[in-house]
């Protein structure tokens, strides 16, 4: 893959963050290093990257999500605020009958540990005005 500054950019933004970010936040922090990059530049460096092994494109939401970390690990997906957590990657016999695994994608689905809190507190909240 040929060097471009606008494909660093946007592999330098997702690597700045763990929050598996979308299409619309990578777009708007690349803007503030290249304000003239379009949201088309942004798909197709997204789609380079992944097509290059650098980045990961989780299909675990509403929208596609991005991840630069591509080291065997799972996902949590919070099903209330949708927000994305790694997980070690579980330990998984990669040989099978049906031909030779390439990647292993696990993602876990619940509620993270603020919207447990936030919802034990609004039972509580309920549960105290009756």
């Amino acid at each position: 893959m040929r060097y471009s500054r606008q494909r660093e950019a946007v592999y330098n933004v997702l690597c700045s963050t763990d929050s598996h970010p979308d299409v619309a936040y990578v777009y708007s922090q690349v803007r503030k290093i290249i304000p003239s990059i379009s949201l088309g530049t942004v798909y197709r460096n997204l789609a380079e990257l992944c097509k290059a092994g650098r980045v990961r494109k989780l299909g675990v939401s509403y929208a596609e999500r991005y991840d630069a970390n591509v080291s065997a690990h799972s996902h949590f997906v919070c099903t209330e605020c949708g927000r994305i957590c790694d997980l070690p990657a579980a330990r998984c016999d990669a040989e099978c009958d049906c031909g030779k695994v390439d990647r292993i994608d696990v993602v876990l689905y619940g509620l993270c540990c603020e919207c447990q809190s936030a919802d034990a507190a609004e039972n509580i909240k309920g549960g105290s005005a009756e």
